[in-house]
């Protein structure tokens, strides 16, 4: 990862931000990903948005089971 993060001039932090926790990079850092990766920029962003509605999926199914689970407590 430090290698990759080099070549496109940011930090492993970063790098990682954008791999594990769904961070958006610009759109030219999307072109530069897809370049070494040699890659396809249009399937890498469908792989993305795919993710990223499926993580935000999650998320709210989540959050609605707490609230649901919070309301159904307080009106005993």
């Amino acid at each position: 990862m430090r290698q990759f993060a080099s070549l496109l001039a940011k930090s492993p932090a970063y790098v990682s931000k954008v791999e594990a926790r769904g961070e958006i990079p610009s759109p030219e850092l999307l072109c530069q990903i897809a370049g070494l990766l040699k890659a396809d920029l249009e399937e890498l962003l469908a792989l993305a948005k795919s993710s990223h509605l499926e993580r935000t999926a999650k998320e709210i199914d989540a959050r609605q089971a707490a609230a649901l689970a919070l309301f159904r407590k307080h009106k005993r």
